[in-house]
């Protein structure tokens, strides 16, 4: 990774050691998925959505956002407009949590995050019929954004061990534009394992879900890296329930809005997180898509998961 490429990388504002950063390595796609997860933590896999699916997703999303007055025309461009008028059309936390539901069960959506492709991928993963999740988390990121340093099992851990993470980006990222990162070697850290393996946020709210050190601090501690990469349209990366991630501050020049999802996958016969699953999900305490920070307006959403 070049030092200009690097430049671009920030975590709240503040410019993360070129000396801290490597690159994420690509997975095989061809070779063994399970194998290749368990050694890195990770798989980073290029060209598995089809590219228009996706353009078609991020469009579908950012045309809903438009209609209540977040992105400029041309919505398609993705620039945030400073506005929002979400509010006033769903006044009730119950009532964003509707239209989040309605942008999230999108049919271009679905047609990527839950399709064959990459269904087909999680199958070879598991080597045994796959299934997913029906809620989903979407997520736009504006300018200055970021999500925070964290694991997933706090979050989803009442059902499949076998559960994993998708996280498929809606348009090509750049180090500016927020990519995720990964911290390396940190899904074979037994204290991070020990401090979270069986916390429930639900039924312990008032202990964190996420790591309150920083991506750097820890790093630091544990003699690792952060791991990151550009991402192309059809890129995904797939990771485990105690893989230490989060994602760089959105720096866009230009305004634009990260667009992405994260979906979960597991063997279909394995039980599944009842929270997340059904035609209604009631998700976190019971409040469907009203628990994620994107039901929020863009003007409101804070870094937060």
């Amino acid at each position: 990774m070049n030092a200009e490429q690097n430049a671009s990388l920030a975590l709240n504002g503040i410019k993360v050691p070129c000396s801290m950063v490597g690159k994420l390595t690509v997975a095989d796609k061809e070779g063994y998925l399970d194998r290749q997860l368990s050694e890195e933590g990770y798989l980073l896999l290029r060209d598995v959505h089809d590219p228009d699916e996706v353009a078609a997703a991020r469009t579908e999303v950012l045309q809903r956002l438009a209609e209540v007055g977040e992105i400029n025309d041309p919505f398609d461009d993705g620039i945030a407009s400073g506005t929002s008028y979400r509010r006033n059309y769903y006044p009730k936390r119950e009532d964003l949590g509707r239209f989040w539901r309605s942008v999230s069960e999108g049919p271009a959506v679905r047609a990527v995050i839950n399709g064959p492709r990459i269904t087909n991928v999680m199958s070879k993963l598991f080597q045994e019929p796959a299934t997913h999740f029906t809620f989903a988390w979407l997520r736009t990121m504006i300018k200055g954004r970021a999500s925070p340093l964290h694991i997933d099992h706090p979050y989803m851990n009442r059902g499949s061990k076998r559960l994993v993470t998708c996280w498929t980006p809606f348009s090509s990222i750049s180090m500016s534009n927020g990519p995720l990162y990964i911290l390396e070697g940190s899904h074979n850290w037994s204290d991070i394992r020990e401090q979270f393996e069986g916390h429930d946020v639900d039924l312990d709210p008032s202990r964190p879900g996420h790591i309150e050190e920083s991506a750097v601090a820890l790093a630091k501690r544990k003699n690792s890296r952060i791991l990151t990469s550009e991402f192309g349209l059809g890129d995904c990366l797939i990771f485990g329930m105690f893989t230490v991630h989060g994602s760089f501050d959105n720096n866009s020049k230009t305004g634009a809005v990260r667009v992405s999802c994260d979906t979960r996958f597991q063997p279909a016969l394995d039980p599944m997180d009842e929270r997340f699953a059904g035609l209604n999900p009631p998700a976190h305490n019971a409040l469907g898509y009203a628990c994620l920070s994107a039901s929020l307006p863009l003007t409101e959403t804070a870094i937060k998961r």
